[in-house]
Formats: structure tokens, C-alpha cells, sequence
């Protein structure tokens, strides 16, 4: 862990050379604004305290002094003296764009890399530590998805089950639920046919971060749960067809739900990007698709690339397969996985619910 060798201070900024050779500028108001000092950030709520609109742009510091934890600037004026933990400087010792942090980088996967063992956590462990819900939900981070096995069969021990992670999501389905293919809601889910890969919530401005599904009980045939790994499709049209990987990331495609006394409406490209550029969730449901038209060229440019997206996401060398079998709760990242189901005969019976993402993103970061 590279330790401050030489802090100096200039006109425009705190200048820190590291011990491992790593040079850092550190302009006057953003030290000033960084304080950890009471009067800056408050010590229960850590929001900030001070008004930065206030600060003179001129600042600066007339000394600097550092020792293993902490640096003491003594402010030009005023005589007052800000600290600064070196652990904080240490992080922000190179500029770049804003990170979130947290998550452990996402594995991409297909049909032939994807590990069973790697995506199983037990109930027990889940539920019993918080290192079981910490392996549980890095297995996600990493995947996109993971099952708990062993969990009970009834919705309680479920909803006990999702909980671990944070609070359940209300969306035009309620919150926690339990369904079947009795077309109770508007949906096709709550039919038996073919379900192609899609994700969830395309016509909401905020789509259900993590969805949860676990079988309750199944009497008959057919019904293979399917997850695609939407990253994986991303860096396959990227190499392979970038043109249409730009159209992907570029066209915002409106989604809409109708029924239940609602008619829903949102839009966003395919492939989402981040401030960064990193991609940060993937929106795909052409049953949800709505109604909209491009000019001609345009338009024949998308359907080249829907089909050639359509064309991997369907793709059985994409796909992760499996029955869901009573007992085994999944959990995926509806930003990343795309889930289908196909057709079946008999009686199935499931429950799930929705999470936010930016509470499973806290979860993580809590535990870690």
C-alpha cells in the first residue's frame, strides 16, 4: 500500500508524490470540500454539511503536513485547519470518472463455460450468515444469476428467503407473489406457452433490478427455465457486428404493458452505457416492444440488428437450461440476464418478487 513521500503545496493544488513513485494534484476546493471534519460531513448521516457554493475560488492552503493516517491543511485567511485521511487520498490519487464501486467484475458466460457448482448457495447458509448471503450475492455480481438450493417450498420461507437482501419491489404484479397459468394478469407468464428471451420491465423508466422465481410445485411436462447472458451477447455483436452494436446502443425501443386498469410506457436502447461507457444493463422483450416507426433506412437497420440480437439471445449455445425444481429458488439480475421459458403441460405453481438494483448494489457493499 503505496505511503505519502513528499506533499507540497502549490498555487492551484495539493501536490502528493507516493512512495511508489505515483505523482497526485489535488485542487483546493475539492480537499476543502472533502473534508471529514464535522463542520463538513456529519458524523451519523456522512452527507455534507458544508455549502462548497460558498467556498472562495481562489482557496488554498498556506501549509500541508502529513503522517501516516491523516493530512492537515492549514486554509489562507482564516488560519483554520481541514483533515483528510491519506486511506481517502490514496483512492483518489489517479482522476477518472465517477465509480459506484462494490461489485466484483462480471464473468460472461455461455451454454459451454457456465458451471453448475458455481451458481448453487445453500438455503442454510443464506439464511443462517452473512457470509452465505455475501457468497450468494457475489455469485450474482459475478453471473448475473444464482440458485439457492434447499430452500422450503412455501411462500413464507421465500419471501424469508428474499429478504436477505432487501425489501420487495411493488410493481403492477403487487409485490411478493405466487401465480400460475391462470392469465390472472395481463401477462403471458401467466400462461403456459413458449416464453423467448426477454427481460422484465421494459416499459417501466426503472426496471426491476432482480426478479426471483422459485417452483412451488410442478406436475407435468415440458416448462425448461432458460437465462442468457445479455454481457455475453453484448461482446459477441461488439466484435462481430459493431454497426449493429452501435444501433443497439443508440435507439431507444419503447416497451409498454397494457392491462389491469394501466398502460405503462418507457424507452431505452438494448444496450444501455453508463457515464463511463461501461454497459450497465441490457433491455430486450419483443413481445413488450410498442409501436414506432424510423425513417425507412433506419428502421431496416434495427430489424438487421433485433434479429441479429434475437438471434443469440435464442440461441441454445447461449443458454443456461433447467427445469426449476421445487426447492431451488433463483435470483437474477434482470439488468443482465435474459429469462425465457419454454411451453409445458400440467400443473406449476411459482412465486418470486422484484428487487431494486440499487438495493441489492447496497447490500453487497455493506457486506463487503
Amino acid at each position: 500500500m503505496a505511503a505519502i513521500d513528499l506533499i507540497q503545496p502549490t498555487d492551484s493544488c495539493l501536490h502528493i508524490t507516493w512512495d511508489d513513485g505515483v505523482e497526485s494534484w489535488y485542487p483546493w476546493l475539492w480537499l476543502r470540500d472533502h473534508a471529514h471534519d464535522e463542520a463538513t460531513i456529519h458524523p451519523v448521516t456522512q452527507q455534507r454539511q458544508l455549502d462548497t457554493a460558498s467556498l472562495p475560488p481562489d482557496l488554498r492552503a498556506t501549509s500541508a503536513i502529513a503522517d501516516d493516517s491523516v493530512a492537515r491543511l492549514t486554509w489562507q485567511g482564516n488560519a483554520e485547519v481541514s483533515e483528510v485521511p491519506v486511506d481517502f487520498l490514496r483512492r483518489f490519487r489517479t482522476p477518472q470518472t465517477a465509480r459506484l464501486g462494490a461489485a466484483p467484475s462480471a464473468v460472461v458466460w455461455d451454454a459451454a463455460s457456465i458451471s453448475e457448482l458455481a451458481v448453487r448457495v445453500a438455503f442454510d447458509s443464506v439464511m443462517g450468515t452473512d457470509d452465505g448471503v455475501r457468497q450468494w450475492l457475489t455469485t450474482i455480481a459475478r453471473y448475473g444469476f444464482a440458485i439457492v438450493t434447499g430452500t422450503p417450498t412455501t411462500t413464507s420461507a421465500t419471501e424469508d428467503l428474499i429478504r436477505r437482501v432487501g425489501y420487495v419491489r411493488e410493481t403492477i404484479f403487487g409485490g411478493f407473489w405466487e401465480f400460475t397459468a391462470d392469465l390472472s394478469k395481463a401477462d403471458l407468464a401467466y400462461t403456459n406457452v413458449h416464453l423467448s428471451a426477454h427481460t422484465d420491465g421494459t416499459y417501466s423508466h426503472d426496471a426491476p433490478g432482480l426478479q426471483m422465481l422459485h417452483c412451488l410445485y410442478f406436475d407435468g411436462t415440458g416448462g425448461d427455465s432458460t437465462l442468457v447472458d445479455g454481457f455475453k451477447i453484448a461482446d459477441v455483436l461488439r466484435a462481430t457486428e459493431p454497426e449493429l452494436f452501435a444501433v443497439l446502443s443508440t435507439v431507444a425501443i419503447p416497451g409498454q404493458y397494457i392491462g389491469d386498469g394501466a398502460h405503462l410506457m418507457s424507452a431505452r436502447p438494448v444496450f444501455r452505457h453508463d457515464h463511463s461507457g461501461a454497459l450497465v444493463q441490457v433491455s430486450y422483450n419483443n413481445s413488450d416492444r410498442a409501436p414506432f416507426l424510423l425513417p425507412a433506412d433506419e428502421m431496416a437497420q434495427l430489424y438487421e440488428a433485433l434479429r441479429a440480437f434475437d438471434r443469440l439471445a435464442n440461441s441454445e449455445s447461449m443458454q443456461w437450461r433447467q427445469v426449476l425444481q421445487p426447492g431451488d429458488a433463483l435470483l437474477f439480475d434482470n439488468w443482465r440476464v435474459l429469462h425465457g421459458r419454454y411451453a409445458y403441460t400440467g400443473k406449476r405453481t411459482l412465486c418470486g418478487a422484484y428487487l431494486n438494483h440499487e438495493d441489492f448494489e447496497s447490500r453487497l457493499r455493506m457486506l463487503e
